[in-house]
């Protein structure tokens, strides 16, 4: 122990502001069979909320023997002096993920530094807030180790997370789907060190479960895992008929859908009506402030439109800066009227972009009526889109009844 009664003696580990150990191999028949903390320093014992005095002389023979056994394996190349060891674990006793860092310091004697990983867990959850997603870190030795509250809102609310997944699997997922989901543990990390699956609930909800192996050698069993809620998803099917940007049905499938009304429209006697938003200056937002701001603008008319037409109403983005809603069923034409109202005060907007120039929306409505202005999606749009120019040429900002 000469090198680290010298360490120990300039103070050189005291002042390490990590968390730091010594351990020393301790032998029977000449085989390692234990180890000893001979030295702690004040971040270590502050991580497991002991005294330092507690810690020294402690022996891992406390914890169960396999536990012991491992970390035995996982120390002897640096006790030896063949390398040093660098790979993550979790900690069961203090209820986190560390980085550790294991090199040799003499003959069966080896230094730790350890570096709280579970943050890594908090930046993720950060970078998800308000979406429905769960994010837990996973040990494939000891099933649920670290979750977040969106996570453990998929368990019942249940704090203990010891077999956690494996309950999971029991009480929440339908049964056809528990099988599908052990045989993909059962092999995980290998051979991709990725799970991806979807996994129906025993109410009739789905859900999206993603596993991603975080580890660099085969003595890591840590991963880092998500869950969520893909009940309301769109299908494939219904994803290729939208606009990628906004989630609108793009031309084409809007064109299929309003080609039908406009029948049903005729068959029915209803009054039925083409909007058609124009966004003005848009072309300027784009060349002063940035794609990325013109997006954004798209994005926020959409979400306007998405909150205020719902059922039987087509939402559109057809091409650019122009919006279609098409209307179902109103009472009369001056209803459209005060839906053109409502919709440009709704559009009429200034956003704010911290200390970027805000965005200001406003756009140029155009109406025609299915029965009176056209027989199919074509002439309809034409007639909308002569109403919405004469909005342009009286100032912008309005509406126009074709």
């Amino acid at each position: 122990m000469g090198i680290f009664n010298k360490w120990n003696k300039a103070g050189f580990m005291d002042r390490c502001a990590e968390p730091f150990t010594i351990v020393r191999f301790l032998e029977s028949d000449g085989k390692p069979t234990d180890l000893e903390i001979v030295y702690a320093n004040q971040a270590l014992a502050s991580l497991a909320h002991m005294e330092r005095s507690d810690l020294t002389a402690k022996r891992f023979s406390g914890a169960e023997e396999e536990a012991v056994k491992e970390w035995v394996n996982l120390l002897t190349p640096a006790a030896s002096g063949e390398s040093t060891v660098n790979c993550r674990r979790y900690l069961e006793p203090l209820k986190i993920v560390t980085e550790i860092t294991a090199f040799p310091i003499e003959p069966g004697v080896v230094g730790l530094m350890l570096q709280d990983y579970t943050g890594v867990v908090q930046k993720l959850v950060k970078g998800i807030a308000g979406k429905e997603v769960g994010i837990f870190y996973y040990d494939m030795t000891n099933d649920l180790v670290i979750a977040d509250s969106s996570m453990l809102q998929f368990f019942g609310g249940k704090e203990k997370y010891e077999g956690m997944l494996a309950s999971f699997a029991k009480e929440w997922i339908d049964e056809s789907f528990v099988d599908l989901l052990r045989s993909q543990l059962s092999e995980f990390p290998y051979p991709s060190g990725l799970i991806e699956i979807n996994l129906k609930l025993k109410n009739g909800n789905f859900v999206r479960l993603s596993l991603t192996a975080d580890v660099r050698s085969e003595e890591e069993t840590l991963a880092i895992g998500y869950m969520a809620d893909i009940s309301n998803a769109p299908t494939l099917a219904e994803q290729e008929e939208r606009d990628t940007l906004t989630g609108l049905f793009h031309a084409v499938s809007a064109k299929d859908r309003i080609d039908k009304a406009i029948m049903d429209c005729y068959d029915s006697g209803r009054i039925d009506a083409m909007i058609l938003l124009d966004l003005d200056h848009f072309d300027s937002v784009n060349e002063t402030l940035g794609y990325e701001a013109g997006d954004e603008m798209l994005k926020k008319v959409a979400e306007i439109l998405k909150n205020n037409f719902k059922g039987k109403d087509i939402i559109a983005r057809p091409g650019g800066d122009s919006f279609i809603v098409y209307v179902s069923d109103l009472n009369d034409k001056r209803s459209a009227l005060q839906i053109c109202r409502t919709l440009n005060k709704l559009v009429t907007q200034t956003i704010p972009r911290g200390e970027d120039e805000p965005l200001r929306i406003t756009a140029s409505i155009g109406v025609a009526f299915a029965c009176d202005n056209g027989g199919n999606y074509e002439k309809l749009y034409q007639n909308a889109t002569a109403a919405m120019e004469e909005t342009k040429a009286n100032g912008r900002n309005g509406y126009t009844l074709a």
